[in-house]
């Protein structure tokens, strides 16, 4: 997901990250799925009108003369570095970036610098970099044309699950690269490694990672008298376990109208709500359905047949339900409008707990916000958290793919391109940095990180940015679901999820072979 990219699109606040752990080419979602130095993009929520309708200003009348144009947005041009400093008989090796973050020009630098420091520390490879703006599509249909015309790239990165996916069957496995290598897999979590597989091949080393947790604002807790939320996985609440029944009755306490009632009151306002108790950020329906657990909506022996799994089912009916029955979520209306953040929900300072990935970092005041992180709830007696995450892979069709793993398996330990993406390293020795850095900018909050690496543990696998049958059109219907949920009330949901099964159905078939 390009989270910065989303940073600067959707929300005038931060998403162009979500094309990092995420970064797909498809109709902008309703929901982002990267993060700010991360990958991912930017939430595209419709904005429906606000909670409360006004009165809509009458029209100005137009100027005379000759309407003025809108300016075009100027779009960096492709970059493609020379072979300037290289050794004389150094094999040049292309990478690829624009599937996900690390396409903004000052990112551009700080990748040439690394790939001129990597070039004159050794006389194999030469990098070259070949950088295509991204804007949401025009990069991926340049990597397309790059591989149909035979001359595919080396290297491809940073990118994430879903940018990766719009080129399933395109990446090399590293397995027997690694093996010929000499290099260790061993030495990594296996639930990373497993999540670094795409339909069970492994195309990459961990590399930036992204869990999500509970993100809650202290100064909403306080002013209710509630302990906070647990930071361990174990932990009671307030002498209960923290399942899903206790977090709905926090999140209902926490949920105030305008006369102070909760959304446990007999005297609750629904329609005059000031404060929310939960939102999922910047999400699509499958991000929803894996709050219950990871899963994919189709029969793995056919995949072109739609099979909605019962968990999705069970958690996208509690999500609604939260919003139009018991009104601790707010709908689409509440969402995006200004008294929430226009979006943005955790950052107005009037939402108590967000579930949301660490590239949400990017998007709210970390200083002057009272804030901490929480270990997510047992649902079903089991404990999911969202993994987004970016890496580096290389191309099938690579001509050098044993010299591309070398280069590749230096990619992924190098503080300098952790610091441009800003992910959580996947190897623990180097997290004190990151965290360190994180520190400095949320003082005088002293966050737990210690949540975040817990929560890595507990990965959706599959993981709800996996591939899909005709994928871009898959997930325009999972974008579109979430929204639906969110803006329509007085819904039939077995009957709606039905539908959706079918559109789904209709779209697999649809898809050409792999």
């Amino acid at each position: 997901m390009n989270k910065r990219l989303f940073v600067l699109t959707s929300v005038a606040v931060a998403l162009l990250l979500m094309v990092v752990a995420c970064g797909t080419p498809t109709t902008p979602a309703p929901a982002p799925t990267q993060a700010p130095a991360q990958p991912t993009a930017a939430p595209a929520q419709p904005t429906p009108a606000p909670a409360q309708p006004t009165e809509a200003p009458k029209p100005t009348e137009a100027p005379a003369g000759q309407p003025t144009a809108v300016p075009t947005p100027t779009i960096p041009p492709p970059v493609l570095t020379t072979t300037e400093g290289c050794a004389p008989n150094a094999t040049k090796i292309v990478w690829f970036i624009g599937l996900g973050a690390g396409s903004q020009p000052d990112d551009v630098k700080k990748e040439k610098a690394w790939a001129d420091k990597y070039n004159k520390s050794q006389t194999q490879a030469c990098v070259v970099l070949n950088v295509v703006y991204n804007t949401g599509s025009n990069s991926y249909d340049a990597l397309r044309a790059q591989i149909a015309a035979g001359n595919p790239p080396d290297i491809v990165g940073p990118v994430g699950k879903a940018g990766r996916a719009n080129f399933l069957g395109s990446w090399a496995d590293i397995t027997p690269l690694a093996k010929a290598a000499g290099f260790d897999l061993t030495k990594y979590d296996p639930n990373l490694l497993e999540f670094t597989k795409d339909e069970g091949v492994l195309v990459g080393i961990p590399f930036a990672l992204f869990p999500s947790f509970i993100y809650y604002n202290k100064a909403l807790f306080d002013e209710a008298k509630l302990p906070y939320p647990p930071h361990k996985v174990g932990e009671k609440y307030d002498g209960k376990d923290w399942n899903l029944e206790n977090f709905t009755e926090l999140a209902k306490k926490l949920t105030v109208d305008a006369k102070g009632n909760d959304a446990t009151s007999k005297d609750f306002d629904a329609k005059n709500i000031k404060q929310f108790g939960f939102f999922e950020q910047w999400t699509d329906g499958r991000g929803v359905g894996t709050f219950f657990g990871g899963g994919l909506p189709y029969d793995p022996k056919d995949p072109k047949t739609a099979v909605i799994p019962e968990h999705w089912k069970a958690a996208w009916k509690w999500y609604y339900d939260a919003i139009w029955k018991e009104h601790f979520i707010p709908n689409a209306d509440y969402a995006n409008s200004d008294q929430f953040g226009k979006g943005n929900v955790f950052s107005s300072g009037n939402l108590a707990m967000s579930w949301v990935h660490t590239w949400y970092t990017c998007c709210f005041d970390l200083k002057k916000t009272s804030w901490d992180i929480a270990v997510m709830p047992t649902i079903n007696s089991k404990i999911t958290a969202k993994l987004h995450g970016d890496t580096f892979a290389i191309m099938r069709d690579s001509k050098n793919k044993e010299l591309a793993f070398q280069v590749l398996t230096q990619m992924v330990v190098d503080k300098d391109l952790y610091q441009i993406y800003g992910g959580m390293p996947a190897k623990v020795e180097d997290r004190a940095a990151f965290f360190a850095g994180l520190d400095e900018r949320s003082a005088p909050n002293k966050v737990d990180w210690a949540v975040a690496e817990e929560m890595l543990k507990y990965p959706d696998l599959p993981n709800h940015e996996a591939w899909l049958p005709n994928v871009a059109k898959a997930k325009d219907i999972f974008d579109k679901w979430q929204v639906f949920l969110t803006q329509t009330p007085d819904v039939d949901m077995d009957k709606a999820i039905a539908k959706l099964q079918a559109d789904l159905d209709a779209v697999f078939k649809e898809a050409p072979a792999q």
